[in-house]
């Protein structure tokens, strides 16, 4: 027989050891919860510090970016403006008008409350406490001179103060300055490709285009009965780089060397503004390779390597009289097509409606009359190449054309042109008939951030300050 006191003593007991150690456990809580608020509260300082210097540095950021437009744009007005013969005051009275122009848009409200541009000294380096604008030779390195022939422009704005948000809780004040250098490049390369090796004497060197009506069908290489512009024993044909006899030339005018580029005016280190002439009549050459783009191989030429237009489609038969002039098969002289559908001329036949015949997909059909029909979304049965008609030739001026054989012309430009035929050979004689297109001397120029003396066309461009990472 048991106690029935023994069971709940001892119930009791282990109650009370629960108790105890519960009261234990509880003693330590008030120090765990103490340590998370600190935790938390660091870590919330840490992301609103974080928050704050996102903020603070995208306004940074930004209006530094606006700050340097400004200061570029301020550079580039000064240096056309000393490029147009005007001296330094004037320079810096249109390069910061240009600045307080940029200022005054609404996104610069900031900027612009922060720079005091109603106070300006042209006649000094320091236009005002936080502008100066400087000149040089050149643009690197950029050495302050007060000589009128300087052409390099530096502008520099210092010390903008920008608003606040939470940088001055962190321990900073946001400040931006920025400064750009301006002035005129080397000089701009004339450069072409897909440069056929004849020439065309200019009409005129102070009108557009060369003198020449946009659209007028013209001879671009001459016959033996002709008096040559250039002189005895020259047939409009130059040499291209190292190119000289009939296999280059044929080379060059099946297009060869498209990809090539030839280049005139300034060649990085020395000016070469002649042209080479290349005597001979070479008729063979030039037509084997011209037609190549019109869908005729003859010759040492093939569909594969020297790819036919994609359009082939020829007018009615064109000649060249005795003096040079385009006529029809009767001798009847025609000078521009003027929308005549006869001659399948550029604008309107091989590029209408906003596109080229000359791709794949699109072509024309030739019917035996010599009409023209456009086929959409058919395709050639010949291995095809887009735009092969089109291509340039460089334009010279040849003067009084007193000299015989190979001899220099000065360069004016390159001009464009469209094939309008294969190329007529008539014994001794090969008849090249294009349609002008128009100057194509800036298509392809490119600028060195080099500057030179060099004479020739150049840019006003903006250079990087050596005192501004940002420039």
């Amino acid at each position: 027989m048991g106690f029935p006191w023994g069971r709940e003593a001892v119930v009791t007991s282990q109650r009370q050891m629960t108790m105890s150690k519960s009261r234990n456990k509880m003693a330590l809580y008030p120090r765990q919860r103490g340590a998370i608020v600190i935790m938390i509260t660091v870590a919330m300082f840490a992301i609103l510090a974080m928050g704050a210097l996102a903020l603070d540095g995208g306004h940074l950021l930004l209006n530094k970016a606006r700050l340097q437009n400004a200061v570029d744009a301020a550079a580039l007005s000064g240096a056309v403006t000393l490029e147009r013969g005007y001296d330094h005051a004037l320079a810096r009275e249109e390069g910061l008008a240009t600045f307080a122009s940029a200022l005054a848009a609404q996104d610069f409200s900031e900027l612009n409350a922060e720079i005091n541009t109603s106070s300006l000294n042209y006649a000094a380096e320091a236009v005002s406490p936080q502008i100066t604008m400087e000149f040089s030779h050149r643009p690197d390195p950029f050495i302050p001179v007060l000589d009128d022939t300087a052409q390099y422009v530096r502008v520099t704005v210092r010390d903008v103060s920008l608003s606040n948000f939470f940088a001055q809780v962190m321990g900073f004040d946001k400040r931006v300055s920025a400064s750009a250098v301006a002035g005129p490049s080397t000089s701009t390369p004339q450069c072409s490709t897909d440069l056929l090796p004849m020439m065309v004497c200019a009409d005129s060197l102070s009108e557009e285009n060369f003198g020449y009506p946009l659209n007028k069908m013209m001879a671009m290489k001459i016959s033996s009965d002709q008096n040559s512009p250039i002189g005895p024993g020259n047939f409009q044909l130059i040499r291209l780089g190292d190119n000289t006899g009939a296999a280059d030339i044929r080379d060059a005018m099946a297009g060869e060397s498209a990809n090539d580029e030839y280049c005139f005016g300034y060649d990085g280190l020395n000016a070469t503004e002649q042209v080479e002439t290349e005597p001979g009549n070479t008729v063979g050459p030039v037509a084997q390779g011209l037609n190549t783009r019109m869908g005729v191989w003859n010759g040492p030429v093939n569909p594969t390597d020297h790819p036919q237009d994609w359009d082939t489609c020829v007018g009615a038969p064109l000649d060249v009289d005795g003096e040079g002039n385009i006529t029809d098969e009767e001798g009847n002289p025609i000078a521009i097509p003027d929308g005549v559908t006869d001659y399948y001329a550029y604008m309107g036949d091989y590029y209408h409606h906003g596109f080229y015949n000359s791709v794949e997909g699109h072509r024309c059909d030739q019917v035996t009359d010599g009409s023209v029909s456009f086929v959409e979304n058919s395709v050639s049965t010949s291995p095809g190449m887009e735009k092969r008609r089109e291509f340039s030739i460089v334009v010279a001026d040849c003067g009084t054309g007193n000299n015989n054989g190979q001899n220099s012309l000065p360069f004016v430009g390159f001009a464009c042109f469209y094939l309008m035929q294969e190329v007529l050979q008539k014994g001794n004689d090969a008849f090249v008939i294009g349609e002008f297109l128009g100057d194509c001397t800036n298509d392809a120029g490119g600028v060195s951030e080099t500057p030179n003396s060099t004479n020739g066309p150049y840019r006003i461009v903006l250079f990087h300050d050596p005192v501004s990472e940002d420039s």
